[in-house]
């Protein structure tokens, strides 16, 4: 089972320039003041911080309301969304390759071509993704696509980062 209810450590991974959305830069320069603050307020986990006053994380980093709603906003960011789990049983029939999409369906974007693609390219599991790079699933994948001519595209490769990011938090733990 796969939580995305990860650990506070796992701001350092997501809060990176490379694969993260540009309206989220703000928060990359107060990252380890944040992390510190937070653990040291008992936050071990995302969830953790839910009752977390505005004041107190303006207390340890968080600038203003306009810095705290961004905060609270990247926080759900990576949440899957649950109605896109439906569409698998559908379209997937082999129980280990659907265990497999189940997934990656939680990287953010991942539906069923890029999930078939990842899989293809040997990406079965979130854990795949923590000890590879972008360049190495950009070149996998295709190569999958042209050994397979297949109708999809390699992805981008912040796409790529930002999936091996998030693996990285869930799997963090």
């Amino acid at each position: 089972m796969i939580s995305t209810d990860y650990g506070i450590d796992a701001l350092d991974v997501l809060l990176k320039k490379d694969c993260l959305l540009d309206r989220y830069h703000p928060l990359i320069d107060g990252k380890e003041k944040l992390i510190t603050g937070l653990k040291a307020l008992g936050c071990l986990k995302k969830s953790d911080i839910a009752g977390i006053p505005d004041a107190d994380l303006m207390r340890i980093g968080l600038k203003d309301p306009d810095a705290i709603g961004l905060f609270r906003r990247f926080l759900t960011l990576y949440d899957p969304d649950p109605r896109k789990f439906r569409e698998i049983p559908a379209l997937v029939s082999d129980p280990a390759e659907r265990e497999a999409f189940t997934g990656l369906y939680h990287l953010p974007g991942v539906k069923y071509s890029r999930a078939k693609l990842y899989y293809l390219s040997g990406y079965r599991t979130l854990v795949m993704f923590t000890v590879t790079d972008a360049d190495e699933i950009l070149s996998k994948t295709a190569r999958t696509i042209a050994e397979n001519k297949l109708s999809c595209s390699v992805p981008l490769p912040k796409e790529a980062r930002t999936h091996i990011a998030v693996a990285r938090a869930f799997c963090l733990g």
